[in-house]
């Protein structure tokens, strides 16, 4: 797909939903509008409710509501980054309610595949045993993680000739839970059959009433590839939001062909010895023979859904640990985002660079979750919880000194940590500089500058400890500047 490079631009924030009733960590029942597609059903709110729970703390750990409900669906047995991105995703299971893992390949292909099992369900399996082998330590750091038997099961086939897959999709999306699911699409192509959600709606359209077919795919979020044919475009009502980690094309360098060179030795990570060695039987079988060195093209499809502390997946415009993404211009009121924003950071503009100012931190993170494979919870870093006091949406007024209090932060290690105050001017629409004072320190503040419009202004709190390796965690405050 060749694109024309939009020029960066800033997004209004979406007003947060007024009348929430939380439901756990980051979802609500209410009735929200994304652009002009109007749905009922539980999402995560906005960052007026939003709290990011860190990973390896246990005190919540049975609360399946805290957790997004996700689906992937992998073509493994053709490119081996689909296998590359299962190893990560598979260290982040603890952080989400995983509903399944489709896989819609029939056999690997000869050449490009050289894993031992020669069909796409039997690399996954092979991998998902690998995680068993390491579940129970795994779970010493969060007991969030499934066991290994449990993850097991969630694995099925979605080629033509099974219905295992079409007809989990259609389970978990029917499920009285109010949380909707995520899908999770890796690719459909190049000898894979059609995927397991493009023939779930098929089947709801022509099985249901149109009503029950736009309730259904009203409880379907995406950060995805797009294989779902006409559901996609064709026939509304639009999906209530599609985040596409993988496009556009700028300046002839594909999105998710980026996460490469963008994240490969971040921070110091080096694949021999983070993943692939004294790692466990999971590290082990992260392949290498893949176009471009470390490509997991398909990670950014998770890690912007991982909850960090400064990202909320309603808001693709915010940031994540998978960059930041704006409006498709084709797609005109649909919810349909892509990865055409760009950063200052370092002295340059750049879209890679909204990924690039947080990849030392999601190497690192992937780094510990790696150890945790190994090593018991005393031999282990985990990072840190953010906690800042006060709303994270603040009506300011010019001339305001607004406190910024990050105290009340802790490290579950007892590390020492060292704290900054970012203005991320980006995801805003302050059109002026924000200077703060004591970025550096647990306590800060700002003034707020005049305006002669309303605007709205984004800080970021990190809290960084001093283990092996350091660990990041965010909090997010905007301030919403009223002349």
């Amino acid at each position: 797909m060749s694109d024309s490079r939009p020029k960066p631009t800033r997004t209004n924030l979406i007003e947060p939903p007024r009348g929430w009733v939380i439901c756990g960590f980051a979802f609500l029942f209410t009735t929200l509008a994304i652009g002009n597609a109007r749905l009922t059903a539980a999402a995560p709110p906005s960052i007026a409710a939003f709290r990011a729970k860190p990973a390896g703390d246990t005190g919540a750990a049975a609360d399946e509501a805290r957790r997004l409900r996700v689906i992937v669906e992998t073509d493994a047995g053709g490119d081996p980054d689909d296998e590359q991105s299962l190893v990560r995703f598979l260290v982040y299971a603890n952080e989400f309610d995983v509903e399944g893992i489709i896989v819609n390949r029939h056999a690997a292909r000869d050449g490009e595949n050289l894993n031992r099992e020669r069909t796409g369900l039997g690399i996954v399996q092979r991998m998902v045993r690998a995680y068993g082998t390491c579940a129970d330590r795994l779970r010493q750091h969060d007991t969030r993680y499934p066991t290994g038997d449990a993850m097991l099961g969630k694995v099925v086939s979605g080629t033509q000739d099974s219905e295992q897959g079409m007809r989990l999709v259609i389970s978990a999306v029917d499920r009285a839970d109010p949380r909707p699911i995520w899908y999770l699409n890796w690719g459909t192509i190049d000898g894979t059959d059609p995927s397991a959600l493009l023939r779930a709606l098929d089947w709801v359209r022509a099985n249901r009433t149109s009503e029950d077919y736009a309730r259904f795919k009203s409880r379907v979020f995406l950060s995805s590839d797009d294989q779902f044919g006409g559901h996609t475009y064709a026939i509304d009502p639009p999906f209530p939001l599609w985040v596409d980690t993988f496009r556009p094309e700028l300046d002839r360098r594909r999105w998710y062909h980026r996460f490469s060179a963008i994240t490969a030795d971040a921070g110091g990570f080096d694949l021999e010895r983070d993943v692939r060695t004294n790692h466990g039987p999971l590290g082990e079988l992260y392949p290498t023979n893949t176009t471009h060195r470390q490509k997991e093209g398909d990670s950014m499809t998770f890690l912007y859904l991982v909850p960090t502390g400064m990202n909320d997946p309603l808001q693709p415009t915010w940031g994540s640990w998978a960059g930041r993404y704006g409006r498709r211009p084709e797609a005109g009121s649909r919810p349909y985002y892509f990865a055409n924003q760009a950063d200052a950071w370092r002295g340059r503009m750049h879209r890679e660079n909204s990924l690039a100012r947080w990849a030392a931190d999601l190497q690192n993170d992937f780094r510990a979750r790696m150890d945790w494979c190994v090593n018991d919870r005393s031999q282990a870093n985990h990072p840190p919880r953010v906690v800042v006091l006060g709303p994270p949406l603040r009506d300011v007024r010019p001339g305001q000194r607004v406190e910024l209090d990050a105290r009340q932060s802790t490290d579950p290690d007892g590390d020492v940590c060292h704290w900054s105050w970012e203005y991320y001017p980006e995801p805003g629409t302050l059109q002026a500089d924000l200077g703060i004072e004591g970025a550096d320190r647990p306590t800060a503040s700002v003034t707020v500058p005049s305006v002669q419009h309303a605007a709205d202004a984004h800080l970021i709190c990190t809290v960084r400890d001093t283990g092996s390796p350091p660990l990041a965690r965010y909090a997010r405050v905007i301030l919403r500047i009223r002349p």
